[in-house]
């Protein structure tokens, strides 16, 4: 248990670790990464199934109370993200079509369920986080081949059917499978016990993650030393991207006089990007080098992440005084 909670602890902290092992790996050995690929699919089931666990598919039935906020979670994750991703894929990157398609990749998955441990800590609507987490996801096997395929196919060839089962396949059987094992732990050691456990999960996922970042990085690893200057280029419309995302997050919960739990509950799900689905279409469907966009987009999004905490944590009495004052500004 203490190793699980190393690793949730340094998640990040390790991916860089990963990152630079599998760079100076693959630098001295270059053809291990491409010896490694065929493990891609257990290591990527090893990162999704765990993931899963913690989600529960009932979370959707309590959709209907909660309408108005779904729809603009919905609408942010898969109509201005998109669309933002792509502007600056074309306005960035249009001179590296594989970097694009990551950008685009990027703003076109839904939230993670981390997204609902980060609401917590900043005191923020958990319940709410999960169900934007559940329905994001479901939405998320139609809409992202859509977009893939309308977006990312001006730059690569996409098969949006192919993409279409294979999402189908990453998030249902595992959605089904976590369920299933939460079910039966719960039942066999009780609630208390599987909260005791629950935090094995994440840390499962993120040795998968880890796993797929080296071999990627090491079958990319004399690329990257050739050309340094990548790791700038795909920097500056990730921050971009971001600011973008937890900036209007913020916004639209100020307009529609959110209070500050449901606040922090909309501006996670919108900024919180699933690297795990990402990271696994990305290696599936198109080159490493789009993998490589993808291993420098955690290491922004958890400042992003961080950032926004500190900021909640800093205006939490202040917007709930401003949200109080609007009602009764309403009601009077």
């Amino acid at each position: 248990m203490s190793l699980f909670k190393f690793i949730n602890r340094y998640m990040i902290q390790l991916l860089l670790l990963t990152v630079v092992t599998g760079l100076a790996v693959g630098y001295v050995y270059p053809d291990l990464g491409k010896t490694l690929q065929p493990l891609y699919p257990v290591c990527l089931f090893v990162m999704l199934y765990p993931m899963m666990i913690g989600i529960k598919i009932g979370e959707v039935a309590g959709a209907a109370r909660k309408l108005g906020f779904l729809t603009v979670a919905l609408v942010l994750n898969y109509l201005l993200s998109p669309l933002a991703a792509a502007a600056l894929a074309h306005f960035f990157l249009g001179a590296h079509p594989d970097f694009a398609v990551g950008l685009i990749l990027t703003g076109v998955v839904p939230c993670a369920g981390m997204i609902v441990a980060w609401t917590g800590m900043a005191g923020g609507n958990m319940p709410l986080a999960l169900l934007v987490t559940v329905v994001s996801l479901l939405a998320g096997i139609l809409l992202i081949p859509v977009w893939m395929l309308k977006l990312a196919g001006i730059y690569v060839a996409v098969d949006a059917f192919s993409m279409f089962k294979t999402i189908l396949i990453a998030i249902v059987i595992p959605l089904i499978l976590g369920n299933l094992t939460r079910i039966g732990l719960v039942k066999w050691k009780g609630q208390k016990a599987f909260m005791e456990f629950k935090p094995i999960f994440p840390a499962v996922s993120a040795l998968g993650m880890y796993s797929v970042f080296f071999i990627s990085m090491s079958a990319e690893a004399a690329t990257l030393f050739a050309h340094p200057e990548y790791v700038l280029i795909i920097a500056a419309p990730l921050i971009l991207l971001y600011v973008l995302l937890f900036f209007t997050g913020i916004l639209c919960a100020y307009f529609m006089k959110m209070n500050y739990a449901d606040m922090v509950a909309l501006t996670y799900g919108v900024g919180g990007k699933n690297i795990s689905i990402a990271l696994a279409l990305a290696v599936l469907f198109f080159s490493p080098l789009t993998v490589m966009i993808i291993a420098v987009k955690p290491l922004i999004q958890v400042l992003f992440m961080a950032g926004f905490f500190k900021f909640a944590s800093r205006i939490k009495d202040r917007w709930d005084v401003s949200f109080v004052r609007q009602r009764q500004t309403e009601h009077s």
